[in-house]
């Protein structure tokens, strides 16, 4: 009742149920698979309730349970997308018998009908190209008439774009100094063709911070060149940070030593799954229900950071390691932030109300 639609994202990796050889330490890792598909409804069923109206489910899951994960969430969310992402999170491989095993997936939930996941930032790793359109297919004038006009620069930057040019109209070099010191620059390859910038006027001002001016040097011109550094995520995710070993086992270990946890998740895959959809919220709740080493809580806190948000997490978990790993990992990662602090307490009076337990624990919270 507390938090009944204010939830942005609810990010889950639960039991993946891969049977006696599992590698979770306390999960029941080997229901049959109707078992688990009921022990999943449930909690979805209830879950969902939580989300606000624009709200996303995220679901990690492995090949054990995915296909039937699949159908499960379907039945669930009828008005809803679904989308399948594969992530490569153990280059090495874990060794089958017939095939060695890289990848494991996460089902995004989304609403349908708007656009729910932001933009991939690729800061470290930019598309670099003309803006021109240099490619083989239309890339001329004549089949965009939109896409011809100058764009304008003054002390080698962007500061503008002119109208539409007329049919009648061709410039006679790719760039013109007009009277009042700025240059007009027009995409005309070194052949001398009238070629088109790959977006036309009516929406090249969304991407004006991305344009860069470039002498190129051959030509002795100056060109448009665009840095592309946000993308839509794709449906394969291969970045090395997944790996879950290094930048899960081995992370975890350096924040808390002696843990349990064999194969926790990369802390970047969690990160990328909660910034695609709240990256752009600064304020919005993330939920996990299966809260394991807290991971979820470590990337809410690493992106608060970077931008400033103010994203909160809630975490809920049943087994013991709650206290010695996942409130020792979010204070660790709070320190080394230079502060913070979050509310713990525990659900003991079985007896009592849910909401009664709340008002007990108001005046008994344990801030750590």
């Amino acid at each position: 009742e507390e938090f009944a639609g204010k939830v942005k994202l609810i990010y889950i990796d639960p039991p993946y149920n891969r049977g006696g050889n599992a590698d979770t330490f306390s999960y029941n890792n080997s229901f049959k698979h109707s078992s688990w598909l009921t022990f999943m409804k449930n909690r979805l069923d209830t879950a969902k309730k939580l989300l606000t109206s624009d709200g996303v489910i995220v679901v990690a899951i492995d090949g054990a349970e995915q296909c039937y994960l699949g159908v499960l969430l379907d039945e669930l969310f009828p008005n809803s997308e679904i989308h399948c992402i594969t992530i490569i999170h153990n280059p090495g491989g874990n060794q089958g018998t017939n095939f060695s095993y890289t990848h494991e997936y996460a089902f995004f939930i989304l609403p349908k009908g708007g656009k729910s996941i932001g933009l991939q930032n690729r800061e470290d790793n930019p598309d670099i190209r003309p803006l021109r359109d240099v490619s083989t297919g239309d890339h001329l004038r004549t089949d965009a008439k939109n896409c011809f006009y100058p764009i304008l620069v003054r002390d080698n930057e962007v500061i503008g774009f002119g109208d539409v040019c007329p049919d009648e109209f061709h410039p006679e070099f790719p760039n013109i100094m007009r009277n009042d010191g700025v240059l007009e620059v027009y995409p005309i390859d070194a052949q001398g063709n009238e070629r088109k910038w790959v977006f036309a006027r009516q929406t090249v001002d969304s991407i004006k911070d991305e344009l860069k001016v470039e002498f190129n040097k051959k030509r002795k011109i100056f060109d448009i060149i665009r840095h592309k550094t946000r993308f839509n995520f794709k449906t394969v995710w291969t970045d090395k940070k997944y790996d879950a070993n290094q930048y899960g086992a081995k992370l975890l270990k350096k924040l808390v030593p002696n843990n349990r946890f064999s194969f926790p998740k990369s802390l970047y895959t969690v990160k990328d799954c909660v910034n695609a959809v709240v990256g752009n919220d600064k304020n919005a709740i993330v939920l996990d229900y299966h809260a394991g080493s807290g991971t979820t809580a470590h990337a809410v806190l690493e992106i608060n950071q970077e931008d400033g948000g103010n994203r909160k997490f809630i975490l809920c978990e049943q087994l013991d390691y709650i206290e010695p790993v996942t409130c020792k990992r979010v204070q660790k990662v709070m320190e080394l932030q230079g502060g913070g602090s979050f509310v713990y307490f525990e659900l003991k009076k079985y007896n009592q109300t849910f909401i009664e337990q709340i008002e007990a624990a108001k005046d008994t919270e344990t801030l750590l």
